[in-house]
Parts: structure tokens; C-alpha cells; sequence
């Protein structure tokens, strides 16, 4: 999943710390097998524009995770919007790992 965020100026410090390598974006994500791990890159320094891409093995994968943890996805969304750490959020895409032979397709539901 690809998504970018403007972030709030002065608060591109504590946008790093949750979604960077040691946050607890990463580390929340971790509860499923199926994570393959995210990188978070700044874009433009200026524009305070960041882009986070988290590598899941599947589209199953991820839907089974974002079912099981939907509360928890939620509340972690709210907390971001408590702390007005960003401006705004635009999904760019969702890309996966698996390189198996089934047709996971058949199944996919919207995002």
C-alpha cells in the first residue's frame, strides 16, 4: 500500500517516529505474518511531504489483517487526527509481494 502525507509544519518529527523504521506503525503492523515491512520517505523537504509503503505478501493477507485489527486501525487513525500531525493523506496504490500462481483477484474487495 502506497499512501503520502503533507504533514503539519513542525510536526515532521513526530510523523517520523510513528511511521519510520522504529514506530508504532511498523510495530502494530507486525502482528501479521503476511507484513513484509514499510519505508516512509521524505519527498519534499519544503512541501513537508512524505511517502509510506507498506509491503504486504498479499491482498488476502492484508484484508484478513485490516479485519481481524479494524478497531485498533481505527483508533490509530483518531490518534492521528488528535495530534493533527497531518494535512492531508492521498492513497496512491496498493502493490504486493506474493509471487504465487492463484489468482487471489477473484476475491478483492474495495478499499
Amino acid at each position: 500500500m502506497v499512501r503520502e502525507f503533507l504533514v503539519r509544519e513542525g510536526r515532521e518529527t513526530d510523523f517520523e517516529r510513528i511511521f519510520g523504521p522504529e514506530g508504532i506503525w511498523p510495530d502494530f503492523l507486525m502482528r501479521s505474518s503476511q507484513y513484509g515491512g514499510s519505508e516512509l520517505r521524505l519527498k519534499s523537504k519544503t512541501e513537508r511531504r512524505f511517502r509510506l509503503n507498506d509491503y504486504w505478501k498479499s491482498h488476502v493477507g492484508f484484508e484478513a489483517f485490516r479485519a481481524i485489527h479494524q478497531l485498533d486501525c481505527d483508533r490509530f487513525d483518531q490518534l492521528i487526527a488528535r495530534e493533527e500531525l497531518v494535512v492531508r493523506e492521498d492513497f496512491l496504490g496498493a502493490f504486493y509481494t506474493d509471487d504465487s500462481e492463484s489468482d487471489e483477484g477473484e476475491n478483492l474487495v474495495p478499499s
